[in-house]
């Protein structure tokens, strides 16, 4: 599932392809992806309109439409594609924009768990489904993340993943921050040390900004990552221990049986 890192990087190609470009038609192929919003208006609302600026907050990507934004989440398997040729239509295109100069943008999702739909503002979306901060925010601070340590009980990785506590981490990627800030993902968040906490905040921030990067880029992660050793029995990148398997906040675990303790 598409995690924050993801979801900026879906961002950042809105931004350099979808921006400022007046929207000529708006194609719903497929209305179970709209929310509580009827397509035709849906379309509407939209026509005629340009995005001028995009916002991403956790796992949600909204873009402003004047009046209204636009909200976008991706589920499973959510994915844009810009492109002219009407030859190149994704197969699974649910939402078509279809821009003056010929220009589309496809929101497309093959096993419809995403969702799009429009928003007065982001604020408003955030506050109704009750979402957390977001981890790269300048507002989400050491002091910030040491609050959430400070009240809350349980695992750690179920507090990292917990959306109305946290917007954006996922599986894959808090498994990564509690790798490589060497906490087992059972640890009870309220029993880390300061120095732990200090240490778990730095590994979240660091991992996201990476992970974007690298993205960014096309390239994997660093080789001493465990997200290239995810398999149960796999040797640990970081001190040759053994990779085991658990399940944490109902989501299959990895982490170094060694070093993470």
């Amino acid at each position: 599932m598409p995690e924050l890192p993801e979801v900026e990087t879906y961002a950042r190609y809105f931004t350099r392809h979808a921006l400022h470009q007046r929207i000529a038609r708006v194609r719903v192929l497929d209305e179970r992806i709209l929310g509580t919003i009827r397509a035709a208006t849906f379309s509407q609302r939209l026509k005629g309109r340009e995005f001028t600026s995009v916002r991403r907050h956790g796992k949600n990507l909204f873009a402003c439409a004047g009046e209204t934004w636009l909200h976008l989440h991706f589920g499973m398997t959510g994915d844009l594609a810009y492109y002219r040729e009407t030859v190149k239509q994704p197969r699974f295109a649910r939402v078509i924009f279809d821009f003056d100069g010929g220009a589309h943008l496809a929101y497309e999702d093959m096993r419809l768990f995403g969702g799009v739909d429009l928003t007065p503002l982001p604020d408003d979306y955030i506050r109704e489904h009750a979402l957390g901060p977001d981890p790269l925010d300048a507002s989400f601070t050491l002091r910030t993340f040491r609050g959430i340590a400070n009240a809350r009980r349980g695992a750690v990785k179920s507090v990292l993943m917990s959306q109305e506590i946290i917007a954006g981490v996922g599986n894959l990627y808090a498994d990564e921050m509690l790798f490589q800030a060497s906490i087992h993902p059972r640890r009870a968040i309220n029993e880390l040390s300061d120095s732990e906490v200090r240490t778990v905040f730095t590994a979240l921030r660091r991992v996201l900004r990476e992970a974007i990067a690298r993205r960014d880029r096309d390239a994997e992660l660093p080789p001493r990552y465990l997200f290239n050793h995810r398999e149960e029995g796999a040797r640990c990148p970081r001190c040759g221990g053994t990779i085991a398997r658990s399940v944490v906040f109902g989501r299959t675990t990895y982490f170094c049986a060694t070093h993470q303790k």
